[in-house]
Parts: C-alpha cells; sequence; structure tokens
C-alpha cells in the first residue's frame, strides 16, 4: 500500500520544485524590468540628482542570480530602447576587468556618455564629473609620465598622465602640483579643485585609448566608495 504511493509523492515533489525554480526565474526578470524602468524615468528627468541616484543604483546593486541566464535578451533589448550610456547598464556587465583606484574619493553625478533631453537635444560627456568628498584632492590612479598641462580658463587646468596602455585626464583643477615630463606613482596628488559657482567642486576625469575617450567606469572601481 505504500509503496505505490510513493511515485506519487516524489511527482508532487517535482512539480513543487519546477513550479519554484519557473516562480524564481520570473521574479528575477522581474526585478530586472523594474530597474531597467527605473533607470529610464530617472535619465527623463535628467538632472544632477537623478544621474547621481543612477550611479548609486549602478554600485549599491549586487545581484546573486546570472543575468547571463535569465535576462540576456531582455538586456541587449533595454540597450537599444533606452539608448543610455553605457554606464547605466554595467550593472548587468558580467565581464570582469582589471579596476583601479577612484582618481578621487565621491561621488560621479555626471555620467560618461550622450545624454538625450525631452526636446530632442543632446550633449555628450567625454568622462565623469565627480563632487568630491570634503577635503580631498585628485590623484593618479596609476604609474605615469605627466603629458600635458592646460590651462583652460574658466574651467581651470587640465592634466593628462600618460599610461603603460592608455591615458587619463584630470580637469577643473585651480592648482597644479606636478610638473610636464615628471614620472610619477599612482597615488600622487595631481592638483587641487577650484569651487563652482553653485558652490560645489568638481574633478572632470576621463580615460583615452587609442586616441579615444572611454567610460573610465570601465576601469575604475568606485564600490563602496558612496
Amino acid at each position: 500500500m505504500y509503496k505505490k504511493s510513493y511515485p506519487k509523492y516524489k511527482s508532487i515533489l517535482s512539480y513543487l520544485k519546477r513550479r519554484y525554480h519557473y516562480k524564481r526565474i520570473l521574479n528575477r526578470i522581474i526585478a530586472a524590468l523594474i530597474i531597467l524602468i527605473i533607470i529610464l524615468l530617472l535619465k527623463l528627468l535628467n538632472n544632477s540628482f537623478s544621474n547621481n541616484i543612477i550611479q548609486i543604483i549602478y554600485n549599491g546593486i549586487n545581484y546573486e542570480f546570472s543575468l547571463k541566464k535569465d535576462g540576456k535578451a531582455l538586456v541587449t533589448y533595454g540597450r537599444k530602447l533606452l539608448t543610455l550610456p553605457e554606464k547605466t547598464l554595467f550593472v548587468f556587465n558580467l565581464n570582469n576587468s582589471v579596476k583601479y583606484p577612484p582618481p578621487i574619493e565621491g561621488v560621479v553625478y555626471n555620467p560618461f556618455g550622450e545624454t538625450i533631453y525631452l526636446n530632442g537635444k543632446s550633449t555628450f560627456n567625454d568622462g565623469v564629473d565627480i563632487i568630491p568628498y570634503e577635503g580631498k584632492e585628485p590623484i593618479a590612479i596609476k604609474d605615469g609620465v605627466v603629458k600635458s598641462i592646460e590651462d583652460r580658463g574658466a574651467k581651470g587646468y587640465f592634466v593628462t598622465i600618460e599610461h603603460e596602455d592608455f591615458s587619463t585626464v584630470y580637469g577643473y583643477l585651480v592648482s597644479i602640483y606636478v610638473e610636464k615630463g615628471e614620472d610619477i606613482k599612482a597615488g600622487t596628488k595631481i592638483g587641487t579643485l577650484g569651487t563652482n559657482k553653485d558652490g560645489n567642486k568638481y574633478l572632470h576625469f576621463q580615460t583615452i585609448v587609442n586616441g579615444s575617450p572611454v567610460d573610465p567606469l570601465k576601469y575604475i572601481d568606485f564600490k563602496g566608495k558612496f
């Protein structure tokens, strides 16, 4: 009598396991959709506060599931639909790469890439703009040589450092601690930042690869800096 009932119980358990598994996958996909919708709404607001929130989402979310399995097609479609800077979907990129410490401790308020406004106009940021924590100064992220120091008037000084396989640019400086041609080590202070008319200090930071600007967040690890 009892032996005959075992297959029935096994069938029920198998059904419950499959149902739980599919439900968990569905919840993951729904979570990804919600995140994409939130990012889209924040980009439509298009102000420093919303950009800052996007950056916090990017740094703070750490999923334990694999979107490569559960939502690769969803992410691909989302990239085309939203036409957002690559940074906003970087949380879904599971490829590992070498990361360097940030050029300054602070909050990225203006990300890399194109921003499309509601009126159809667009702007392109060739780096990231960072609001530093109080008292912090920009530092070299890697050993290198000071390639150039440019005075851009109201925008301040821009220092370009040439590294082995890429270059970095530090902008909006009011004074410089380094000299052109100087060999510097990672962690060397570059200069001091000026204060903008809104009362904040900003660092404009670029990474240049093969002569073209790329998203600094591919190279810099801001995790835990917020």
